[in-house]
């Protein structure tokens, strides 16, 4: 493919006029003839095309050469350019991560600052070869297969169907040089071995590798669009705001139900791999509890329903306070005072919420909201009996709301639980003075 009318198509393509491009120009070849190729159709398609140079710092002279071979290849195509430096090297150390990706996130981290409509970058049909054997190397689900994308958010990679070689032979015609990173030609890194080991021998078996597996990525990709789209009317019809729980998952097909719970879990800020993954779907078949991510929160299903609760031990009770009181997230219980001598007050609240007004006086120490707990017993105002609260959610409350249920203790136990009511014990008498009125609103 030559690199100009795959630009040009690309451009074409993507509907990209009339805006300005930034070029990320590292001196290399690949950058080198993408720069070329959107100068030399800046005209056709109206773009302000400028160039980035990103200093790693990585290399000490051969480094600043890249530096000065940039500066004047872009004063002689008479291309703005913008030198930005960065320090990988202390990022690497400050994160622990290795100098490869620190690379990557410092110049998207650059990248991002510049005041540009687009950032182009020159990934090639090699780079993409190269990206999926890594992945599939190291074990990837079909989002990982689709390889890079041409185009994410203001990022374009419009060479992304051209190879290395067809670059490199487009230069020489042009007699255009470039620069050549001693770092590339070492196997020191996972993408370098692949390059010079790999690659090579795939070519051997096919030389269009290259190409079949741009035209396999651009497939999958549409493909995976077509699920997520797919899956995110699926979510729209299983997600139950009211319990925050996913219904019926098992009516639909495993490639959706993957999705939806990879996103169930996200939104519960559960970043799961695809073993965690499989983990779940078991638990669709087989029904229970499973800890994830070892932060406290469980993965629940039952009744045909998938929900996320916390362990018992770690929701923390909390006093009570006159005004607003939080113990799960997107949910408020109101708590005020009322004078009984208030008879208009008193009635309004008392007759609608008889289940929750409860004589203040009479609590024991003071108050504290709590989640459910092991072994709890309660009797409910008008009864002589006490029920325990396990047997009464068991049978009254379903699976996905059990762990999400208000209850109101003082020193004596007790006080209140949400949707059974008040204790006998507070309940409201003709010698209450002062009434405790509980109410819930959720976000």
């Amino acid at each position: 493919m030559n690199p100009n009318k795959a630009v040009a198509d690309f451009l074409t393509k993507e509907k990209i006029h009339g805006v300005s491009v930034g070029c990320a120009l590292s001196g290399g070849a690949d950058s080198v003839c993408l720069l070329y190729c959107l100068n030399a159709l800046a005209s056709k398609f109206r773009l302000q095309v400028s160039a980035i140079h990103i200093q790693h710092h990585l290399r000490g002279e051969e480094s600043a050469g890249d530096e000065n071979f940039c500066r004047n290849l872009c004063e002689n195509w008479g291309i703005p350019l913008q030198v930005i430096s960065v320090d990988v090297s202390g990022l690497s150390q400050e994160k622990k991560i290795s100098i490869e990706t620190a690379a990557r996130e410092c110049r998207y981290s650059a990248f991002a600052k510049c005041d540009c409509d687009y950032i182009a970058t020159a990934h090639t049909a090699s780079d993409n070869l190269e990206t999926v054997l890594f992945r599939v190397a190291r074990g990837t689900a079909l989002h990982g297969l689709c390889g890079i994308p041409a185009i994410r958010e203001k990022y374009i990679r419009p060479l992304l169907n051209v190879s290395r070689n067809e670059i490199e032979a487009f230069l020489q015609s042009k007699r255009i040089a470039f620069v050549t990173d001693s770092s590339n030609l070492s196997d020191d890194y996972s993408r370098n071995f692949i390059r010079h080991e790999i690659t090579p021998l795939m070519k051997k078996l096919n030389p269009s590798c290259e190409q079949n597996c741009f035209r396999m990525t651009e497939t999958l990709s549409q493909d995976t669009n077509f699920l997520e789209l797919s899956a995110q009317k699926a979510y729209t019809e299983c997600y139950q705001p009211e319990g925050d729980c996913l219904k019926h998952l098992l009516q639909y097909h495993p490639a959706l139900q993957r999705r939806m719970l990879a996103r169930f879990l996200q939104e519960h800020h559960i970043f799961p791999s695809l073993a965690q993954i499989s983990a779940v779907e078991k638990l669709l078949h087989e029904g229970g509890k499973i800890d994830l991510d070892r932060r406290g929160m469980l993965v629940c299903y039952g009744r045909d329903t998938l929900w996320i609760e916390p362990k018992w031990e770690t929701c923390p009770a909390k006093p009570l306070q006159l005004g607003e009181n939080s113990i799960f997230e997107g949910v408020i219980l109101h708590a005020e005072v009322i004078d009984k001598r208030n008879s208009e007050k008193f009635a309004s609240v008392h007759k609608k919420f008889t289940d929750s007004t409860l004589d203040y006086d009479i609590i024991k120490g003071y108050a504290k909201l709590h989640a459910r707990k092991a072994g709890l017993s309660f009797q409910p105002a008008g009864t002589r009996h006490h029920i325990l609260i396990k047997k009464w959610l068991n049978a009254s409350v379903a699976p996905e709301f059990r762990q999400r249920v208000h209850f109101l203790s003082d020193e004596e136990g007790l006080l209140w639980v949400e949707g059974l009511g008040i204790a006998e014990r507070v309940r409201i008498t003709d010698t209450t003075k002062h009434i405790l009125f509980l109410y819930l609103s959720r976000n």
